[in-house]
């Protein structure tokens, strides 16, 4: 016969909770720029590493660094810091917007893309076209998340672009 223990499952429930706010409370204080923790012309490349840990690229650009940000694997914002010559934050552009996406024009290179947008979270192939692949960035427009899709041909040129609401596809639940 099993039995169960009641302040075993009811620790088990107070760890499990705890985890979860603590996932939840991450995941809010991830954005330190919308939270108004870092500063142009104040804040300094410590204090990116402090408040956004490690970048996942720094590009050159002349004799600036910039610093890229995707908040998540799948995050609705991805920001490039600039940082001048002698270390201080710069600029913070949040580049998942309209105009971004406009940027991105038929003939592109993927190279060219991630400079504009940055690593895309998603990719896709279809069997009907196998050798085209749909890159996708999960954005947030009027509080809905979508994704701008960019379709590469076969040679790896961007062939098209569009906007996917997922709240749209069959059995969402919206």
């Amino acid at each position: 016969m099993f039995t169960f223990n009641t302040k075993r499952l009811g620790a088990l429930r107070g760890t499990l909770a705890m985890s979860l706010i603590s996932a939840l409370l991450a995941l809010v204080g991830c954005d330190r720029v919308a939270t108004g923790e870092l500063q142009v012309g104040q804040s300094t490349v410590a204090d990116l590493k402090v408040k956004m840990g490690e970048p996942s690229e720094v590009r050159k650009d002349g004799d600036r660094e910039i610093w890229v940000y995707p908040l998540g694997p799948e995050g609705v914002k991805t920001y490039f810091m600039t940082v001048d010559s002698t270390g201080k934050l710069e600029k913070i552009d949040q580049v998942l917007t309209d105009a971004n996406f406009a940027r991105i024009q038929p003939g592109m290179t993927h190279d060219e893309v991630v400079r504009i947008l940055g690593r895309h979270g998603k990719e896709q192939r279809y069997a009907m076209s196998i050798n085209e692949v749909t890159r996708s960035w999960k954005f947030n427009k009027d509080n809905s998340d979508l994704n701008f899709q960019v379709t590469y041909d076969g040679n790896g040129r961007v062939k098209s672009t569009g906007v996917e609401d997922p709240s749209l596809m069959r059995g969402s639940s919206k």
